[in-house]
């Protein structure tokens, strides 16, 4: 069998490769795997750093190593690192590295609570509450700065506390309430 091709001028040989190939990029992108547009983030945002880079866990990389020590992977700007928070101690040694690090801006603090605290694995929010009598704020960290306000009475999604404050993610970020403003 004869491909088409060869019986074609070499000139338009060239010219119908070099349409044939972004034609095929256009193809496989389009045909290719899909991803779930709906999906949600993995990512909680935490706070900034002493360097001012943002701080970011991923939540679904929660996993318990031991009775006193969780693995987890998080984002230093646009940096990934795999760690394992020791929260016994209140530190975290980087894996790429083995550098034993102990928080020192409101951000890394928050990211150990929230891994050793929290330890919402990969199923996402742990439990909901109902806020029933807002105006209530939703800070960054305990009485912490206003990260938003929920103005209406509603169900939150929970994701493990701090003593009597409780990860939500309403503000659509990570975010603390109090746990006098919910009802569970």
């Amino acid at each position: 069998m004869v491909e088409v091709t060869e019986m074609l001028h070499p000139t338009m040989h060239r010219s119908l490769s070099l349409l044939l190939v972004p034609l095929g990029l256009v193809l496989a992108t389009a045909l290719g795997p899909q991803k779930n547009l709906n999906a949600q983030s993995c990512n909680v945002y935490m706070g900034q750093a002493v360097t001012g880079a943002s701080i970011n866990v991923d939540r679904c990389s929660i996993r318990r190593a031991s009775e006193r020590s969780v693995n987890f992977t998080y984002y230093l700007g646009q940096m990934k690192i795999n760690a394992q928070a020791h929260c016994w101690d209140n530190t975290w040694t980087s894996f790429h590295d083995g550098v034993t690090h102990s928080p020192r801006s409101t951000a890394t603090q928050n990211m150990l609570n929230f891994v050793c605290d929290g330890n919402p694995g990969n199923t996402g929010a742990n439990d909901t509450a109902f806020v029933f009598a807002p105006p209530s704020n939703v800070r960054t960290y305990p009485n912490g700065p206003i990260l938003c306000t929920v103005r209406s009475r509603q169900t939150i999604n929970l994701y493990g506390n701090q003593g009597n404050w409780f990860y939500t993610d309403v503000c659509g970020g990570m975010g603390m309430i109090h746990s006098s403003q919910i009802r569970f």
